[in-house]
């Protein structure tokens, strides 16, 4: 083979490789943790997460769970559009004294793994 052909293989080689592992998220999250530091004891926090649905479909949200019933959550039951943001609320209800660390389960019909966010912080007396 000439060297033109060659470098010409090799360079389609190359680009279907990277292409091959080119890879969009479906969901993108603006964070996935969201660290308080210190919050005052029976004063709840909220933190809000922000997705934007990458996908080539709508998004639907089908379930979100705190890991315990210290963490309420609110977001949007409506698809969300192509291209379009919205965003949960988790709400941390600060009864405890100390560090902690909870987690929110995030299910949809993009994914058939839960993606996870995380809330973290220490609680402290006034």
């Amino acid at each position: 083979m000439s060297k033109r052909l060659t470098k010409s293989l090799l360079l389609l080689a190359a680009l279907s490789i990277t292409s091959a592992f080119t890879f969009t998220e479906v969901i993108h999250w603006d964070q996935k943790e969201y660290d308080f530091g210190k919050i005052i004891k029976d004063q709840p926090v909220t933190a809000i997460f922000t997705m934007t649905n990458n996908s080539a479909d709508p998004l639907l949200i089908t379930s979100v769970k705190g890991s315990c019933g210290c963490t309420a959550t609110n977001y949007d039951r409506d698809p969300i559009p192509v291209g379009a943001t919205s965003s949960i609320e988790a709400t941390y209800n600060a009864k405890k004294l100390g560090v902690f660390k909870k987690t929110v389960t995030v299910a949809t019909n993009q994914s058939e793994k839960p993606i996870t966010l995380t809330l973290a912080g220490e609680v402290v007396v006034e």
